[in-house]
């Protein structure tokens, strides 16, 4: 080979070497990259720190520097509602002492008018320090401070061309003044050296000193701009590079753009210096690979051109109310060892702010926010706040004049009367009756053509509803909305009033909203309904053109076409043409189509708009792991000008089950893939607050139930609020609507209105790409020919219950598509080691779940009589997680009953918890969750099976409410910890005296440890991702000796009950404990009642009742250590409640100091990455908030001493201490103290002995069911049976299942009649047990005949073919009757097969 050629490739390989060396030289190492992000990634989110006070304001883009003690921070504030309102951008200046609250000090690049940046000028620091911990001060160069900015001469968001500026400023940075602009930008997309990269749009700058002069110029600009590669014609936003010798000049870098991902954005690069190592926070939005839209993550560099991606976890992403549109826009310190990252929040109200998260737990903003105004031409306004109520009895019409009195009650809706009542012991002790609703407000003019509209999202259960004393009706409300016409009773520019009747009656026999004290077989339809206005009120102004309420709806049977149809109305008295618009818009408001047409509409006139959508390319499909949502927008145009408009969510997809595909396939598909439905059925029940949810309860709900990781949701069994349907839809979360239970009565009126309600809840929920079937009652009652004219109403208004959703019922009922079964194996009979092959038949289990009592346990394994524990639920509910998902494949899924611990009335069930204190009832305690939302073991144990430990690493030992397991030290069994996490430790101290490391061992299983020497009163539990130590959890043991490191647990602790000096405390309260002494030797009071003490005391619930303990459900112990301070017992005893829990204090006029001692003792357990909003709730001092929605996870975390001092005026000789808004879960209080400065006040003691004590409250396994009295809600039942009765025909007697009756024998007329009695006069239920041998039914004449020959009712029923046990089967007498003695008779033509067991008038 020539010498020549060897000698040019030995150079090209030399080179190639070299290029190689310096790639691998330049890339940071990914080892290198994880220290960087564990130094700044900020777990813990503090919430806003700039919020603008209005709507037309929005603030972005922030930059913190430091001025000796202070923080100071620029930031941009756009003067415009929308995108195209605003002017543009001013730069502001705000100040602060911890970084964490901010005053706005004014504005220091304001509008110029005239100039190349008249409408834009939002401004960021140059020079600010940039080395990692630094002091963040700024830099002064030719005696100026500096800043590069966003310029441009147009009006609106970020309206281009924009442009780099420069400002400056000889004075102080600190204080707010306007710096000085120069004449022309610095940069401009015009530029004759532009690049292709940076020549649409320029965006936003930061600039910093380089001492090295690597580029040859001390000065150096990262920024962002918009471009089009002219190679693969890819628009995006990349970063690049500008230098500059004097801070005005600058030269872009040659190398640009030296960072891209091309793709959606890439921006806002600011550059920190750890070490050798550069640092770049820059921000990402709209990636294929993310969920989510905007986030903040970072690069790394050791020369500023080169840069190593993150390819972990982003550092900000979209996760709260304030930020879950965009999180984006990064400023990172560290100060004092704590990373705050700065960031602009944008939430999808498209309100705009600053908000920090941080690297330790800081607390939680009060800052919010302003309330959202409504989006689009209607006008709507909440009517929830400022009413004022009062209930009465059954049939009342006491105040049905709404004359407002001293008795009256202010409240908000949603509210219950309903509130406690159905926990006292009592079968049936739900109330009933009548309540009275008022509301004064001012309606502002508005246009003549506009109407209004009253919409109810829940009346309990008649509502009667009157505007201004016009009558607008008597309605059927219950669960679903009613919206009223109101137009011609309200005023314009005027008071007005709204006053309400509900009416919520025992025994309600024409709709199927019954409670289940008053149910056909005694508390089957499972829960209470409520009482009141217990779901929203808002008002809607639109125009006279409307679209109806609910009235769009969108379906698609396969994924190329969307079906719409409308409902449009004409209100006016005129003909009507208008334009009607759809246009469907992806999540980034890019429309994908738009279609119109021309309507008109005759005076009153209402039409449905049928349309078919342009075929769908490629569109991005709904699913539980990216539930992607369009959305439709449905806009009516009157004269050219847009006068009503709808936006409608909607997820294409598809769905399909094995009952209609037959396959072969058993698994649930969704878009063609199989998803195992890992599901869970919930009431919207809550201590003390059932049904009236606020939306803050349901997003506690929703999140609580996606922290167990269920993945579908089954709503037990009536409708539930519909934001639980908005927030399934935006999570991703399978639904499975119920409608109704166990409940039928054979009348007119109630097939009549069941179906009209039907169609109500069709109509509100088919557009939901979460729903995957309608349910069709529970165990249902439903005679097959009334299931079939039912499923087809649903197959008429949602066609795609024809070919994917199907309609079921549950463990009982026909005329559906599927009667999902219920396997209740190992709690009612069955043997639940056969369950895999069990379910493999039945493809699905609707209900699964076990009995047991809060704080009960048991040792050893799973006894299918055993006592009914937490450790036999929890071993139960594992083993079926076992066996369902090693058949996975071979099945669709099984709901778990229940979430959370229901009312349930009808029945007798009081055992809820093991302590006497904790039995409330009738309550269905099936619950992972108790009544009062305290998660049990068996929660965790969902957790550890279904949550991504990557994401969410959770340890949980087993149990934290069974301190006193044991006895005495020495060789254990059975030690149990839940963990999602690879590998679990455990250890008999604070981690040290380890009793293993034990790995995980597949779904359904948990870590064990057995034959294990416990000598220390510790359990602690470390669980291991990857080999790294990621979550933690520990108890402490009663009875066993205190263990070496045990004083570990109080690293950290600080004086938190310590009183201040020169104060006077004349009380200190133990919450929910008995007298105690803290480390400093202060002594706390017992709790005690008010009605036990002649002084001071504590008010709740059981209060309003007699012969209720009165601390009876409003009392928990934690005996978790409590970080922060040494006083555990004081902090783990506390008493919960809502607004019936008070505190009441005499106490001279005056002025005190009240401190108010909280822990989060619940939730957080073993390790939860954000339980904010779990628990909101206020505190107010004599009805007046003092502290509002205080939630003690977000500010401290879990079981952590946490203090709030308030001051407070006290006039009228009491202090009042209550909780008069509990927005979510319960509100806590562990200890109070008062004091004041007065020192002749003297100390106040409790100056009775009640003979109660906290410390001696005693367990009762099994609570007799016959200890239970009927309640004062029950109604007398009275039982006639079909042997006494008189019978024409032939017949014999029978037995069946030990119960006696008749049976019709002959092919013949026959006939059989009671004689009853009624004691009032009333509507009265008639329930009939029979069967039916024959397949079909059986009609017969019903006829109540009064003692002077009056036929009182003349009807027909219809008995269903029921051969193997006997069923009911209810009518009523549809009206009122009076007392007397009656004849009812049952008549037919061929009644041969008919069986009677007994009459029950009731």
């Amino acid at each position: 080979m020539n010498k020549n050629v060897l000698l040019v490739l030995f150079v090209l390989l030399v080179s190639l070497l070299n290029g190689v060396d310096a790639y691998s030289q330049n890339r940071v190492p990914q080892s290198k990259m994880k220290e960087v992000y564990e130094e700044v990634k900020t777990p813990y989110k503090y919430g806003l720190v700039i919020a603008p006070d209005t709507n037309y304001e929005k603030a972005d883009c922030p930059t913190v520097f430091r001025r000796g003690d202070k923080w100071y921070m620029t930031y941009f504030i756009y003067n415009g509602k929308t995108g195209k309102d605003g002017r543009g951008y001013e730069t502001w200046l705000a100040e602060s002492d911890n970084l964490l609250e901010w005053t706005t000090l004014g504005r220091v690049l304001s509008f110029r008018d005239g100039k190349w940046d008249e409408n834009q000028r939002g401004g960021y620091l140059s020079l600010v320090d940039i080395d990692w911990g630094g002091s963040y001060e700024i830099e002064k160069f030719k005696n100026r401070y500096w800043m590069t900015y966003i310029g441009g001469n147009k009006t609106g968001y970020e309206t281009g061309p924009l442009k780099i500026g420069v400002a400056n400023t000889k004075g102080d940075p600190t204080v707010a003044h306007e710096w000085s602009s120069f004449d022309k930008p610095a940069m401009s997309p015009d530029d004759k050296n532009g690049q292709w990269f940076d020549n649409v749009i320029l965006y936003k700058s930061s600039v910093f000193r380089d001492d090295t002069k690597r580029f040859g110029k001390p000065f150096v600009m990262f920024y962002n701009a918009g471009g089009i590669n002219p190679e693969t014609e890819v628009k995006a936003e990349r970063i690049g590079i500008a230098l500059s010798n004097n801070m005005k000049d600058w030269t872009r870098y040659e190398g640009n753009p030296i960072f891209t991902h091309e793709e959606g954005i890439t921006g806002d690069g600011v550059i920190q210096k750890m070490d050798d190592l550069y640092v770049m926070f820059y921000f990402g939005a709209f990636r294929d690979s993310r969920d989510y839209k905007a986030f903040n993550t970072f690069a790394c560099s050791y020369d500023l051109v080169n840069w190593t991606d993150w390819d972990g976890d982003d550092l900000i992403v979209p996760s709260k109310d304030y930020d879950d549109l965009f999180a984006h826009k990064s400023c990172v310190i560290k100060h004092d060892g704590v990373v705050y990252h700065f960031y602009c929040a944008v939430n999808k109200e498209d309100q705009r702010g600053i908000a920090v998260s941080v690297s330790k737990p800081m607390g939680r903003s009060k800052l919010k926010f302003p309330e959202p105004e409504p989006k689009g031409k209607r006008e709507i306004v909440s009517l929830n706040k400022g009413w004022k109520t009062i209930a009465d009895g059954e049939y009342s019409e006491k105040h049905d004049d709404f004359k407002v009195s001293s008795d009256w009650i202010d409240v908000n809706v949603p509210h219950n009367w309903d509130d406690y009542w159905g926990y006292r012991q009592l079968t049936h002790g739900n109330k009933h009756g009548n309540a009275w609703y008022k509301k004064n407000f001012f309606l502002p003019e508005y246009d003549s053509d506009k109407r209004v509209f009253l919409k109810f999202e829940g009346v309990g259960t008649y509502a009667s509803v009157f505007v201004n004393g016009k009558s607008l009706g008597r309605h059927l409300s219950g669960r679903t909305t009613l919206t009223l016409d109101v137009t011609d009773a309200i005023r314009r520019g005027a008071e007005n009033t709204i006053e309400v009747k509900a009416e919520h009656p025992a025994m309600i026999t024409d709709m199927p909203w019954v409670c289940g004290g008053c149910s056909s077989e005694w508390g089957f339809s499972e829960g209470s309904q409520p009482m009141g206005i217990f779901r929203p009120v808002t008002m809607e102004i639109v125009d006279k053109v409307r679209i109806e309420p609910f009235g769009v709806h969108i379906w698609n049977n396969d994924i190329k076409n969307l079906n719409i149809e409308t409902e449009l109305k004409n209100y006016s008295n005129t003909t009507e043409t208008v334009e009607f618009i759809t246009r469907l818009n992806d999540d980034n408001g890019i429309a994908v189509f738009r279609m119109s047409e021309t309507i008109t509409l005759k005076p009153g006139e209402t039409k449905l708009i049928k349309q078919v959508s342009p075929e769908l390319k490629d569109p991005i499909l709904w699913s539980d792991e990216k539930p992607y949502l369009y959305q439709l927008a449905s806009v009516v145009k009157r004269g050219g000008a847009t006068t009503d408009e709808v936006t409608t969510p909607y997820g294409i997809r598809t769905v399909s089950w094995p009952v209609t595909r037959a396959d072969g396939d058993n698994t649930f598909k969704l878009n063609g893939k199989s998803v195992f439905l890992n599901g869970v059925g919930e009431y919207e029940h809550n201590f003390g607050q059932s049904h009236a949810f606020s939306n803050e309860e349901i997003k506690a709900r929703v999140n609580m139930i996606k922290d167990a990781g269920f993945n579908s949701f089954r709503d037990a069994h009536q409708p539930h609020n519909l934001l639980y349907q908005k927030y399934w839809d935006e999570n991703g979360i399978l639904f499975w609507p119920q409608f109704s239970a166990h409940i039928w009565y054979d009348t007119p009126e109630f097939r009549e209105n069941f179906k009209q309600l039907l169609r109500q809840w069709i109509k509100e929920r088919r557009n939901s790409p979460s729903i995957i079937m309608w349910g069709l009652q529970n165990e249902s009652v439903l005679p097959k020919e009334f299931a079939e004219e039912c499923t087809e109403i649903i197959r008429e208004m949602d066609p795609t219950s024809r070919t994917q959703r199907i309609v079921t019922t549950c463990n009982g009922g026909s005329g559906t598509d599927w009667n999902v079964v219920q396997n209740w194996s190992g709690t009612y009979g069955g043997n639940p080691d056969n369950y895999a092959n069990e379910i493999k038949t039945q493809l699905m289990n609707g209900e699964y779940g076990a009995w047991r009592s809060l704080g009960l346990h048991t040792e050893g394994g799973f006894e299918q009589d055993g006592v009914w524990s937490e450790d036999r639920m929890t071993l139960l509910m594992e083993q079926k997680i076992n066996l369902a998902e090693s058949v996975r494949d071979s099945i669709c899924g099984q709901y778990q009953w229940i979430f959370n611990s229901h009312d349930n009335p009808g029945r007798k069930h009081p055992d809820e918890g093991y302590r006497t204190i904790d039995k409330i009832g009738p309550v269905n305690y099936k619950g992972l969750l108790s009544s009062w939302g305290e998660p049990l073991d068996v929660y965790y144990m969902y957790r550890s099976n279904y949550v991504s430990a990557k994401k969410d690493p959770m340890v949980y030992i087993v149990s934290h409410t069974w301190a006193d397991r044991w006895s005495e030290p020495g060789i254990k069994d059975g030690i149990r910890v839940f963990s999602n996490c690879d590998e679990v430790e455990l250890f008999n101290d604070v981690k040290s005296e380890s009793l293993g490391r034990r790995k995980k061992d597949g779904m359904g299983t948990h870590f064990i440890w057995n034959g294990v020497n416990i000598k220390y009163n510790v359990l602690y539990a470390v669980g291991y991702v990857d080999g790294k130590p990621v979550a933690e959890d520990y108890i402490v043991l009663d009875n066993l000796e205190k263990s070496p490191l045990f004083d570990r647990f109080y690293e950290g602790a600080t004086p938190v009950v310590k009183g201040e000096d020169n104060l006077n405390y004349i009380y200190r309260v133990n919450c929910g404990g008995d007298e105690y002494t803290d480390e400093f030797g202060q002594k706390w009071e017992a709790d005690i009642a008010k009605k036990h003490n002649k002084g001071w005391g504590s008010v709740s619930w059981a209060d309003d009742f007699e012969d209720i303990n009165a601390y009876q459900a409003s009392q928990r112990i934690t005996k978790d250590p409590i970080k922060g301070t040494k006083d555990w017992d004081l902090f783990g005893q506390f008493r919960f409640g809502r607004h019936k829990l008070e505190y009441h204090f005499p106490v001279p006029d005056g002025d005190y100091r009240v401190e108010l001692y909280f822990t989060e003792p619940w939730h957080g357990t073993g390790g939860n990455n954000d339980c904010e909003g779990y628990r909101v709730f206020d505190v107010a001092i004599n009805d007046s908030v003092y502290i509002d929605d205080l939630d003690v996870w977000a500010e401290v975390g879990h079981d952590v001493a946490y203090k709030q001092v308030v001051n407070a005026k006290v006039t009228g000789g009491m202090l009042k201490l209550s909780f008069p808004e509990v927005k979510a879960g319960q509100a806590l209080i562990s200890a109070i103290a008062i004091a004041t400065e007065d020192k002749s006040i003297p100390v106040k003691y409790s100056n009775t002995d009640s003979g109660w004590r906290w410390s001696d409250i005693k367990g009762v396994v099994k609570t007799s069911p016959d200890s239970l009295p009927e309640g004062e809600e029950s109604r007398v039942a009275v039982q006639y049976p079909a042997n006494e009765a008189s019978i024409v025909g032939k017949y014999k007697d029978i037995e069946v299942r030990k119960r006696p009756g008749i049976l019709f024998t002959e092919s013949k007329p026959g006939s059989i009649s009671w004689n009853v009695s009624t004691g009032v006069a009333n509507v009265y239920a008639m329930r009939f047990d029979y069967m039916n041998d024959n397949d079909a039914p059986i009609e017969v004449n019903l006829r109540l005949i009064g003692a002077d020959g009056t036929i009182v009712l003349n009807d027909n029923i219809t008995f269903p073919s029921a051969k193997e046990k006997w069923r009911v089967l209810n009518t009523s007498t549809r009206g009122f009757i009076n007392a007397g003695d009656y004849k009812l008779e049952l008549s037919g033509d061929n009644i041969k097969g008919l069986r009677f067991n007994v009459l029950t008038v009731q």
